[in-house]
């Protein structure tokens, strides 16, 4: 059975000074038979896979069972500790004190290949995204593609140089890719910390992680996309957690349940599951799943527009989630049953993407407390009163559901299609308006030499013509032919 440790440090420990609210704690797990390092994590199957520290032996751990299984042994001894990175069903793993090779296991095959170090010095700075593979040591920055099976080198690191450190990244470090940059942090008991912008191929330094009797974190990281914020741990042989706030650009700490050494840690999103599972490093066996969740409050607003045609019309709702705060939520999604009747058109959002048809589901991702996201969902509709509501809900534990829902109803009446009105009587032309939902408008009368007296000689909108309900049609009625002028006759002399 799993323990609890230290739960419910809500508003103390990890919290930055200031009106945060947010519950986090921790979980005691099956410890491993070695001591472990080089963590990563398969996020289609939750599994967790790490080495042994100064050995080969490799395990996978499978947190529904709460068991670790050992594997084929990797090709490469791992050393004085490594770092791990997945990408596309493979396991790439760099060691600190190996310059010339990087272990490759193949999940599917359970069997292991190597590729070349391009850094051509070890290192636990690894990670992996946009299907690309990155490792960095002091001011070194490369890309390998796994699908030419080529590496580039990209711009240098920040120099860093805090008191007793090299220039750059240590190689007891980390890195971690959060969707869109890249975040690293300096290791090896230094503070340095950047983030390595895509668009730019530049990196930036950010505010240096807090010293705990004058050191900073070691090697192992991991981002939690829920509540956004970089994870890290250290000192050497203390028991400090690191969060960095990737929203707030702020760092805070808080304790861990065991002291650590070089490791490594990884986050999974298996439901019932998620969290970050982290090893206690190269002195201890310990294992333990990190969990934090931020309170915030999410509120929906929705309005409609109504354009009608001959046979119904079409119905455009905007619709806007916002997060009031104090926090982020994570896995924001707004779910949209459509009304009986109508049928979608598109629907589209400013961050994130919609699917469905019958119940539009958008998954919008992370929103930023004071941050909103902006909905269009279309219908067609046929004729009658249509009630729409959409409900918004979150990762995030929300304070206030009495605004989790909107909605609106919207009438979509039958509109005034001016009918044939010609030659009809005006009695008749009136009564025909009327049928067609338009009313009659004010009657001008005019000499007409083709239509009988008392007809329509025009009306004031085309045959067909779509107008809104009960809009007025004006109407011109032959007054008959016009009178032949009479003159003066000459007479004959």
């Amino acid at each position: 059975m799993l323990i609890l440790i230290g739960m419910a440090l809500l508003l103390a420990g990890l919290l930055a000074p200031g009106a945060q609210a947010r519950t986090s704690g921790f979980q005691s797990l099956a410890p491993s038979s070695v001591p472990l390092t080089a963590v990563a994590a398969d996020p289609g199957t939750g599994l967790i896979y790490a080495q042994e520290n100064q050995g080969t032996s490799f395990f996978v751990y499978d947190p529904r069972t709460n068991a670790w299984t050992e594997k084929a042994p990797a090709p490469l001894d791992s050393g004085n500790n490594g770092g791990a990175a997945y990408l596309d069903g493979k396991i790439y793993i760099s060691y600190t004190n190996n310059e010339e090779e990087i272990s490759v296991y193949d999940i599917a095959s359970n069997s292991w290949t190597t590729i070349e170090n391009p850094l051509e010095r070890g290192t636990a700075d690894i990670t992996a995204g946009n299907g690309k593979l990155f490792v960095a040591v002091n001011q070194e920055f490369f890309e390998y593609d796994p699908a030419t099976g080529t590496f580039k080198e990209l711009a240098e690191p920040p120099l860093f140089a805090p008191q007793n450190c090299h220039e750059g990244f240590e190689p007891w470090g980390g890195l971690q890719f959060d969707g869109s940059k890249i975040y690293g942090h300096q290791g090896d008991g230094c503070n340095g910390f950047a983030v390595y912008d895509f668009a730019g191929n530049s990196w930036s330094e950010l505010p240096l992680a807090p010293e705990i009797e004058e050191e900073g974190p070691v090697a192992g990281s991991a981002i939690n996309p829920i509540t956004n914020a970089y994870i890290t741990y250290g000192p050497y042989g203390g028991t400090t957690l690191y969060r960095y706030d990737l929203g707030a650009g702020s760092w805070s700490t808080g304790p861990m349940p065991f002291e650590v050494d070089d490791g490594g840690m990884a986050y999974i999103a298996v439901p019932g599951y998620e969290g970050i599972y982290m090893i206690q490093g190269e002195e201890g066996t310990g294992f333990t799943r990190y969990t934090e969740t931020n309170e915030t409050d999410l509120s929906l607003s929705m309005s409609a527009g109504v354009t009608g045609t001959s046979t119904g019309g079409e119905i455009s709702y905007s619709i806007q989630a916002k997060n009031n705060g104090p926090e982020s939520a994570g896995g924001v999604v707004v779910s949209d049953p459509l009304p009986a009747g109508t049928s979608l058109v598109s629907a589209g959002t400013s961050q994130g993407s919609c699917t469905g048809a019958s119940t539009v589901t958008c998954s919008l991702g992370l929103l930023p407390s004071g941050a909103s996201a902006n909905l269009t969902i279309k219908v067609k509709a046929g004729f009658g009163a249509f009630t729409n509501t959409a409900t918004v809900s979150s990762l995030a534990i929300d304070q206030n559901h009495a605004n989790d829902s909107a909605s609106v109803t919207s009438n979509l009446v039958r509109p005034c299609v001016v009918p044939k009105l010609r030659k009809l009587r005006l009695k008749k032309a009136k009564k025909a308006l009327r049928a067609a939902h338009c009313k009659p408008g004010k009657v001008k009368r005019s000499f007409s030499g083709k239509i009988k007296k008392g007809r329509v000689v025009r009306s004031g909108k085309h045959r067909g013509v779509v107008l809104p309900t009960g809009s007025k049609v004006k109407l011109t009625v032959s007054r008959g032919p016009k009178p032949k002028a009479h003159g003066k006759t000459k007479g004959h002399h």
